[in-house]
């Protein structure tokens, strides 16, 4: 985030401390049906339009610096693998083999020198074409020039690996973030490596689990043993481009600021930033370290939550470095948003069985969950 950003951002929010919500949120009480939450019907529309025409970060580029090395889906409905050939090419292909479908990498290899299918060993290079077949004899003529792995789009951009679920699509991750990815990128994404990565899946819609990050009106109360002291009398300012969110919430030592030159403002001293990139992917900017959060839909009471936390090594060195960031972790993690926010989640969908309500009703602190909601629906009808 550029510095004269940073500096408007924490303007607005002090001056929301006096005036109140952010008024460009939304203004009004919106209604959200339930069944966006257990329809299956609309989550077959959401995996049609949603999770395959918008681009997706696969994860850090940390992950595949050196030839060999690979990211794997951790979603077996868009089986993928990202791969640094030994040309330093990066590519993507599906994680199928063009044999019999067979489940490609398993992610137990450290480094690939080739993909080998574990089925009936086909071999394929690095670059995706198919190498060696097993018993080639038993298919004369074969060409084997058609049967190289199914190719998807891919793009490093700001430290994260880009990729597009439609073999052939247009893949741009500058022009599809906009103001929003030039915004990030000051945030060097790029510098980081991967600390920890956790992989859970949890009892709630992708969409519940997602919104719990996009008001604070719930801290007070859900977090009131953890983070509420910290944003006890937080505000948010937020920033939409396109279907994405920057959204800024105020730290309970924002006044501190107003002692400060505002030409020496870092805006994480005093605040907390949040990008939700459309569709399932989620940032939480920390002084010290970032948290990322994908969110994948299982069924409409299912998801795959991942949560990697990235950092600078310079800041995190030996033991000592080593155990504050596993402290950090933990409490980001495993207390805040496992055993609370997405706690609170699961039993809201438990809760959706029983009929009590046709609708969630979402107050002015609440409407960037309507924003959201309205960036999927309308991407449902391919208007987004």
């Amino acid at each position: 985030m550029k510095h004269e950003t940073q500096v408007a951002t924490l303007k607005t929010l002090l001056d929301l401390r006096e005036t109140g919500r952010d008024q460009k949120m939304l203004g009004e009480v919106v209604q959200i049906p339930v069944r966006n939450y257990t329809d299956e019907g609309i989550l077959d529309r959401e995996m049609t339009t949603v999770f395959r025409n918008y681009p997706m970060v696969a994860g850090h580029a940390s992950h595949v610096r050196e030839p060999g090395a690979y990211l794997r889906s951790d979603w077996d409905r868009f089986p993928f693998i990202v791969v640094r050939g030994r040309d330093g090419a990066l590519r993507a292909f599906l994680n199928v083999c063009r044999h019999r479908g067979a489940r490609l990498c398993t992610g137990r290899e450290d480094r690939l020198k080739a993909v080998v299918c574990p089925f009936h060993g086909w071999v394929y290079d690095l670059d995706g074409s198919l190498r060696s077949i097993t018993k080639a004899y038993d298919f004369p003529d074969l060409d084997v020039s058609r049967f190289g792995l199914t190719e998807l789009p891919v793009r490093e951009h700001m430290g994260l690996i880009w990729i597009h679920p439609t073999p052939g699509a247009s893949l741009d991750p500058a022009a599809y973030l906009g103001e929003i990815g030039q915004d990030m990128e000051h945030f060097d994404i790029a510098g980081l490596v991967s600390f920890r990565k956790n992989i859970v899946t949890r009892k709630a819609n992708w969409k519940l689990l997602l919104k719990t990050y996009l008001e604070g009106y719930h801290v007070p109360f859900l977090h009131r043993d953890t983070i509420a002291k910290v944003f006890r009398k937080g505000v948010i300012a937020h920033l939409e481009q396109g279907p994405h969110i920057r959204l800024a919430a105020a730290r309970a030592n924002i006044l501190d600021a107003l002692e400060a030159d505002s030409a020496s403002w870092r805006i994480l001293d005093y605040a907390s930033v949040y990008y939700s990139l459309f569709p399932n992917a989620f940032f939480i900017m920390h002084p010290d370290y970032v948290s990322i959060n994908i969110f994948y839909p299982e069924a409409p009471d299912r998801t795959i939550w991942t949560h990697e936390m990235l950092y600078r090594p310079a800041d995190f060195e030996g033991e000592e470095g080593q155990a504050a960031l596993r402290k950090r972790f933990e409490y980001t993690n495993d207390v805040v948003f496992d055993l609370e926010d997405f706690a609170v989640a699961e039993d809201v969908q438990t809760c959706l069985r029983y009929g009590g309500n046709d609708y969630h009703t979402l107050g002015l602190e609440e409407g960037l969950l309507a924003l959201f909601q309205r960036n999927v629906d309308q991407a449902l009808t391919g208007t987004v």
